[in-house]
């Protein structure tokens, strides 16, 4: 499957998090899910600014490579076997073949793909002005924050209109890294600490 997201992100203090929940997503269920992040040791997929993940819900596991396009993200998706997240290396073989062929493209080398760790999200979704409003709080490595995103389908009436949700809650406009950025920059502070 080929979807385009269109999203918008802000992280959030844990006060405003904490203001956010209880004024607007009360009543919302929490959805929680376990992404765990992929690449090859030299960072490959990092390197082409793209991001390789296995999403466990708790009913399934989907993995999803996420390649930017000048607007948005285009996400391939596919179902996995769930022995996958207990390989050191991930086959080629386990891996969905619309996936497989944009790797292939890339030049990502064979069985050099391995999980680095997972984060754990407890979702919050409301609708909003033609699109999905997501509360998130995640989990991962010895940290956690916390992010407000905003998913459409028209990117210039969702820039206005996340634009003016953030006005009206005076939340500070903050450059927002994805999850999958925000995991390996930390994992790579641990690592160099160790080293």
């Amino acid at each position: 499957m080929e979807e385009l997201e269109i999203e918008f992100k802000n992280i959030l203090d844990y006060s405003t998090y904490e203001q956010l929940k209880s004024e607007l997503f009360e009543t919302a269920p929490i959805i929680t899910q376990t992404n765990f992040y992929i690449d090859t040791n030299n960072y490959d997929l990092k390197s082409h600014k793209c991001a390789l993940r296995i999403r466990d819900n708790g009913s399934s596991k989907v993995m999803t490579l996420k390649i930017p396009q000048k607007i948005g993200i285009m996400e391939y998706t596919g179902a996995i076997d769930e022995r996958i997240i207990d390989q050191e290396y991930i086959e080629q073989g386990y891996i969905p073949e619309n996936i497989d062929a944009q790797l292939k493209h890339m030049n990502i080398p064979d069985n050099a793909l391995r999980i680095f760790g997972a984060l754990s999200t407890e979702r919050r979704e409301v609708e909003y002005k033609n699109g999905l409003l997501v509360l998130d709080a995640s989990y991962y490595l010895d940290t956690s924050d916390y992010e407000l995103e905003y998913e459409v389908s028209n990117f210039e009436e969702g820039q206005i209109n996340f634009n003016a949700f953030l006005e009206y809650y005076n939340i500070e406009k903050r450059e927002t890294l994805s999850k999958v950025q925000r995991f390996y920059n930390h994992y790579q502070k641990l690592t160099s600490k160790i080293l």
